[in-house]
């Protein structure tokens, strides 16, 4: 009798292992987490010069979302991809990405590099560009979609409330310094976003400007002190 309690424990011990193992299984294919791989665009036909860096989300259960997500990506990061140079096969392009923010709802990317035509001048000038998505709707995000007031914007940039965090020959500038517009001025600027880019990383919100030839200027901020003016969705996708 004692020995075919023994036995049986052992068979009860053994499919439990069996359950736990088979069940543990499913729960990691079930919660399996969004990742990021780098992919890489080039193209040096002729005497062009492209080389692009950019995230690829993989892990959606939707692959369909999934590709057309990461086409609205590749298509977004390869945007300075055209024009006369690029005709002429005489376009330089070198891009590299760092994920700002990532979670399953939102991705904030902002790409560093030099772009522009070859010629005999003194090379190519500096690029800045970022890209926002909204995972979920599967929409890339402008200013104009986050953004709820834009005149306390404009006055928190030209009141320089946000820090100049980009730094040329190791100093740091202020908006009102480099740009000096009115905040009637910036309003306008801001809702038309032309040289205007954003990301955030969480717990800052930047404005990137790229209208300086040869440079360009990152202005930071702490969300806690514009919540009241990003829209209340997108808050929520990033945990605020």
């Amino acid at each position: 009798m004692e020995k075919r309690k023994r036995i049986k424990e052992k068979i009860a011990i053994v499919l439990i292992y069996m359950f736990v193992l088979i069940f543990g299984n499913c729960l990691v294919v079930g919660a399996e987490e969004l990742s990021i791989i780098k992919e890489e665009y080039s193209n040096e036909r002729g005497k062009n010069d492209i080389q692009i860096f950019y995230p690829k989300i993989q892990g959606l259960d939707d692959e369909g979302k999934e590709k057309r997500i990461n086409y609205q990506i590749r298509k977004d990061a390869t945007k300075l991809i055209g024009g006369e140079a690029y005709e002429k096969n005489r376009l330089v392009c070198v891009l590299d990405y760092e994920t700002k923010f990532f979670n399953r709802k939102i991705i904030s990317v902002r790409y560093k590099g030099r772009c522009g035509g070859i010629s005999t001048g003194r090379g190519w000038p500096p690029v800045i560009l970022a890209t926002n998505m909204d995972i979920e709707s599967g929409k890339l995000l402008k200013l104009n979609d986050i953004i709820t007031n834009f005149d306390t914007l404009a006055e928190l940039l030209v009141e320089d409330k946000f820090e100049g965090i980009t730094k040329w020959e190791g100093v740091a500038g202020t908006f009102s310094q480099g740009y000096g517009d009115t905040k009637e001025g910036m309003e306008e600027w801001l809702k038309g976003g032309k040289g205007l880019g954003w990301y955030t990383d969480g717990s800052k919100f930047v404005i990137m400007i790229t209208t300086k030839y040869w440079s360009y200027d990152e202005f930071a901020i702490d969300l806690s002190e514009v919540e009241d003016i990003l829209d209340s969705e997108f808050l929520e996708k990033l945990g605020r």
